[in-house]
């Protein structure tokens, strides 16, 4: 009952997004003027410290970096009515930073008045990280891309999609309205746990790794083409089966879309 739930609300909540994003178009298309800038830092942290970027409006890629450098580029834009507003609203846009001897955490702080339905201000950010670094990302109105890490990776967005690519740490994603893409170089210990609403997942393994996958659907299939499972749980929307015999977690909850878990 509760899963019925969770589906009808997603399922009525996606069009009032999608018209009160129409609505955000037109109100801003009269907003010709656009100043950027660019925020760059680097810092030096443990090969197996943490980063912690925080976001709103603007997706956040990350990369490996070479030694215990991270660096940091932020790309901030923003459209107003005139060269005068879209300066002033640019410098209300803050970067605020932590940083510890073995962490680093990044958030973009957006004045009350720059929310996703006025003036299109947003940050991107372009983030190197020692590959082995634990990480969290976070955002709104956006995407977040992760690629060749072999740290523990957790990443959540909402209105935007989330990929991996090559990666083998451990990895926790979940997104609202917007797809999942992971594509695995290994399966780690810690496993993979992936939800998303209004949208599909996809998951490609290496032929050769051991897991226990756990997966479900509300509203679509789920497809393990290329894949020799021992399955003990089979259905259009359920599958509960090991891989070469069974090993780390893989947990797949998805609603709204389908689910594939395919051979890299």
């Amino acid at each position: 009952m509760l899963h019925s739930r969770r589906s009808a609300l997603a399922l009525v909540a996606l069009p009032v997004l999608l018209m009160s994003a129409a609505g955000c178009d037109m109100a801003t298309a009269h907003f010709r003027a656009e100043e950027s800038a660019e925020w760059r830092k680097s810092y030096e942290l443990p090969a197996n410290g943490r980063v912690e970027v925080r976001n709103v409006n603007g997706r956040i890629e990350v990369l490996p970096s070479s030694g215990r450098t991270v660096e940091v580029v932020a790309f901030k834009k923003v459209r107003a009515q005139s060269a005068d507003a879209a300066r002033d609203a640019l410098a209300k846009i803050e970067i605020v930073e932590s940083v510890g001897a073995d962490v680093v955490r990044i958030e973009t702080k957006m004045p009350p008045s720059s929310g996703f339905f006025n003036n299109g201000g947003e940050v991107t950010y372009t983030v190197k990280v020692p590959a082995a670094a634990t990480i969290e990302l976070v955002t709104v109105n956006g995407g977040v891309e992760v690629t060749g890490l072999s740290g523990r990776i957790k990443a959540e967005t909402t209105n935007g999609g989330i990929v991996a690519r090559g990666v083998s740490g451990a990895l926790d994603a979940s997104t609202t309205n917007g797809a999942i893409d992971a594509d695995m170089a290994q399966v780690a210990d810690g496993g993979i746990k992936l939800d998303c609403t209004n949208g599909g997942i996809k998951v490609r393994l290496p032929g050769d790794a051991r897991a226990t996958i756990s997966a479900s659907i509300a509203n679509g299939g789920i497809d393990t083409g290329g894949l020799s499972l021992d399955t003990t749980e089979s259905s259009p929307r359920r599958l509960r089966a090991s891989l070469n015999g069974g090993g780390p977690s893989i947990r797949i909850d998805g609603t709204n879309g389908g689910i594939q878990i395919t051979r890299r």
